[in-house]
């Protein structure tokens, strides 16, 4: 997706030269306001800013009631335990710095390793100051200025992903932010249950209570509730089920009366999943088989662990096999579902990754969509979730200042090879699905730890709700200022909301504002992977340099073989003692490390025999199974190319540049070993 599928060549309506593509976009000037910097260039202005506020948060204390007496009188503090006690804090705090600075360099550019870089300097004002004040966003009542702030950071993340935000229309989507990623898909499944087995619960109590209710008579396209099979129940979309929610009490009340509604809804929750739990739900519905959750075998392992903690067991999940890409699938994805359909076995979710954690790279989110739709027809439905947790800042460089979808010439423009009309697709397609993850605290910039979940239906809120009478009321509408009734955490810090309204607020999240940065980065990943060709030629017969796959975002990997071993067990192990090169020893002093990346492994059995045989012949290997499990994968170098100061430029060469020319050095050393 950064680059064509599958050749590498410049697009053919580009006009720009072979030298052109040969350069870094050098951007720096509309960069250097918005981060600290490599070397805290903006010190002065961070310092300034965060004792002005610092200070205005001092004097806030000072006028709340000011006609108080101070609780820490001038005798206190001139008291020796007092002066012992700071002494004791002054030394502690110089001892954690001494540490912190073993840490990582993620803001310098000569870190090209995980999904982390320089941060967002007003965001982290905003968090630090906003910290002082410590609101928690469980609910309106604790966190009243900065839950606001979340709930619109919830609308632009909507709007970005282009979901419907007005709630004169439904469905209207809301959104909100967690501590990461992880919990964000844990949500998503969480939601995704509560909707597909809501129908079963409305069934089993209307059976219980002697009740009929023909939904036919307000819509043809429902039937009487009772003619409904398991199968058919456990297969409508959100959609349908929150009409079912909506409409079927309303039915009652007009029908049976209060009375009978009142013992409905008491009784519809006994007879849920929720509260059932897994065991008594399906020995009640036993004809009903549990449903299933379908990933890509790139998807982050938090989907095993969502798989184990809401009870599903990991064999419920089911891995899709990837291409030659590294995508999902689409054909095996089809033959899955077409396998699950003549089984009845429900379908809770397909998952798609929008820039998987080990490659960057982007699932067919439109095909998923659009096979969903072939389903439908078979009377099979399952909810779509897409895991953007890394690619859904990218987003930003598909929207206008309007939040409309811009055309894909035009964002074209500014880069060589980003996107192909496939992955451009894949944007497009976003807007059809169910629910998204997004990862503030990587591609947003922000500290860490800031995700985020998006639904495009609210209100699905109203299957999650949780009572607590000392901090939520009751209301019949959902109120998302006691957003802790629908989410799965408790209390949560404003301060990360703040920081991520303050940075939306400097830079909206479309292609003239946040999309520059964005776009920054990925021209930094398609000048890379030139360089790389470029480094392939020069060190012929002596390494083999592979980008296995077209880099789909800006994460790019390379496999690196001496010339003529063929054996994938030597390969490995000489990739292992290059990458040792590029990694931190906390022991050591940083500053030993001329450049630091990271890791991954491609597992060869999430690839066909044929993608196989097609990578080792790239690779120069035997093409042939290995019997050990340390040759089942291939060790990768991965390169995430986020720095905002890759095209900062030291004798006339950017980092990339020195990058290329200290790898070239680390593995002509390396391959003399060999």
């Amino acid at each position: 997706m950064l680059l064509t599928d599958i050749t590498m060549k410049p697009l053919s309506n580009e006009t720009k030269t072979e030298d052109e593509n040969q350069t870094l976009e050098n951007n720096l000037e509309f960069l250097s306001p918005y981060f600290l910097g490599a070397y805290a260039e903006n010190n002065d202005i961070l310092e300034k800013l965060l004792l002005e506020f610092v200070r205005d948060h001092i004097y806030w204390r000072r006028n709340y009631h000011p006609e108080d007496k101070p609780p820490i009188t001038p005798k206190m503090m001139n008291s020796e335990s007092y002066q012992n006690s700071m002494s004791k804090i002054r030394e502690e705090l110089h001892s954690l710095t001494a540490k912190l600075k073993r840490s990582v360099p993620f803001y310098n550019p000569r870190y090209i390793g995980h999904m982390s870089s320089d941060l967002m300097m007003p965001a982290l004002l905003a968090q630090l100051i906003t910290c002082f004040y410590n609101p928690n966003n469980i609910t309106g009542e604790s966190g009243a200025v900065t839950l606001e702030m979340e709930l619109e950071v919830g609308q632009q993340f909507s709007r970005m992903f282009g979901f419907n935000t007005d709630p004169t229309k439904t469905p209207c989507a809301w959104g909100h932010l967690t501590s990461g990623g992880t919990n964000a898909n844990y949500e998503s499944l969480w939601n995704f249950r509560a909707a597909k087995l809501y129908p079963v619960a409305i069934k089993n109590t209307l059976k219980k209570l002697n009740l009929e209710i023909d939904l036919s008579e307000q819509s043809d396209d429902y039937k009487n509730f009772n003619d409904y099979s398991l199968w058919e129940l456990a297969n409508f979309s959100i959609d349908q089920v929150i009409e079912m929610l909506i409409a079927i009490p309303s039915l009652i009340n007009v029908k049976y009366g209060e009375e009978k509604l009142h013992e409905y809804k008491i009784e519809v929750d006994k007879n849920r999943i929720e509260y059932l739990g897994q065991a008594l739900f399906y020995a009640e519905n036993w004809q009903l088989k549990p449903p299933v959750v379908i990933v890509p075998a790139t998807a982050h392992y938090s989907w095993e662990k969502a798989m184990r903690v809401l009870g599903f067991g990991s064999s419920s999940l089911i891995k899709v096999p990837l291409n030659s890409a590294m995508r999902m699938d689409e054909n095996e994805l089809k033959r899955i579902l077409c396998n699950l359909k003549s089984q009845n076995v429900p379908v809770l979710a397909v998952v798609g990754v929008l820039g998987t954690t080990e490659y960057g790279t982007i699932d067919p989110i439109d095909s998923i969509v659009k096979l969903r739709k072939e389903c439908i027809k078979e009377g099979l439905n399952y909810y779509i979730h897409v895991d953007a947790a890394w690619g859904g800042y990218l987003t930003s460089l598909f929207r206008d200042e309007n939040d409309q979808l811009l055309p894909l010439s035009e964002i074209k423009q500014h880069l060589n090879y980003f996107p192909s009309e496939k992955i451009y697709n894949c944007f497009v397609a976003l807007s059809e699905v169910d629910s998204v993850t997004i990862d503030p605290h990587k591609q947003g910039y922000l500290p860490f730890g800031t995700g985020g979940f998006i639904a495009r239906n609210r209100d699905i809120v109203r299957l999650l709700s949780t009572d607590a009478d000392y901090v939520f009321s009751q209301t019949e509408e959902p109120d998302f200022m006691q957003i802790g009734q629908y989410i799965l955490e408790g209390s949560k810090p404003g301060s990360n909301a703040a920081a991520v309204y303050v940075a939306h607020a400097v830079l909206p999240l479309n292609s003239e504002s946040f999309g520059r940065v964005i776009r920054q980065t990925v021209r930094s990943a398609e000048y890379f992977f030139d360089q790389l060709k470029e480094l392939k030629k020069k060190l012929k017969d002596k390494v083999c340099l592979t980008v296995p796959f077209d880099p789909d975002s800006n994460l790019v990997t390379i496999a690196i073989n001496p010339d003529g071993n063929q054996n994938l067990a030597v390969m490995n192990e000489f990739a292992e003692t290059v990458y040792k090169e590029l990694t931190h020893d906390p022991k050591a002093p940083i500053q030993t490390k001329d450049f630091l990346g990271s890791k991954t492994q491609l597992s060869i059995k999430n690839l066909t025999k044929d993608e196989q045989s097609e990578l080792f012949k790239k690779l120069h290997l035997f093409d042939k199974n290995s019997s050990t499990e340390r040759d089942d994968k291939i060790f990768l170098l991965r390169h995430t190319l986020m720095n905002p100061w890759l095209s900062a430029e030291n004798d006339g060469l950017n980092y990339i540049d020195q990058y290329c020319i200290y790898l070239e050095k680390i593995l002509l050393e390396t391959v003399k070993k060999y």
